[in-house]
């Protein structure tokens, strides 16, 4: 009786290490995204793109931060606040000076958050520290029963240098 139990035991153990090593690193994977916003995969695509190629621009010594934020709220309520987009740049270039040069990014979350909003987390490597940056997008629609399609549009855009708080933040 005691080995069935202990057989019963480990094979629950195994299952459940395969469990949490198995899972995705994104908080929500794209198809429950797509599921619970009605987004397409191509939107969610789309958004990504948008997202590497901002990194790719912001790394490029000709381009710099602020015309890479330029580029990446274009068309957008943000590109209007030039106190956010200076306070953007110049604190990116400390990021630069503090931690290093821009090595990589890797995507680490993707949330909905209800049905028209989504967030996008990626960590941005540096030579000495990473740093965890924050996408979030928002789908206006002109009332609550209309599911015309309508882009998506960055709303937010943050990056913070403290991993720490990052790794506590339960929706991480």
């Amino acid at each position: 009786m005691k080995n069935k139990q202990n057989a019963a035991l480990w094979g629950v153990c195994i299952l459940l290490l395969a469990f949490v090593v198995g899972r995705d690193n994104d908080s929500f994977a794209p198809s429950t995204v797509e599921a619970q916003t009605g987004a397409t995969g191509a939107d969610v695509e789309a958004l990504r793109a948008a997202i590497g190629n901002f990194f790719e621009n912001v790394s490029d010594p000709n381009q710099g931060p602020r015309k890479a934020f330029d580029e990446l709220t274009k068309n957008t309520t943000l590109a209007d606040n030039e106190a956010l987009l200076t306070g953007l740049s110049d604190n990116l270039k400390l990021v630069a000076a503090n931690f290093g040069a821009y090595v990589a990014y890797e995507p680490v979350g993707i949330k909905a958050i209800g049905s028209d909003l989504i967030e996008f987390r990626y960590l941005y490597k540096c030579q000495n520290h990473p740093v965890v940056w924050r996408f979030i997008y928002y789908r206006p629609r002109p009332n609550a029963a209309d599911s015309t399609s309508v882009p998506w549009t960055l709303i937010g855009v943050r990056f913070d240098s403290n991993v720490d708080a990052a790794l506590r933040d339960s929706t991480f």
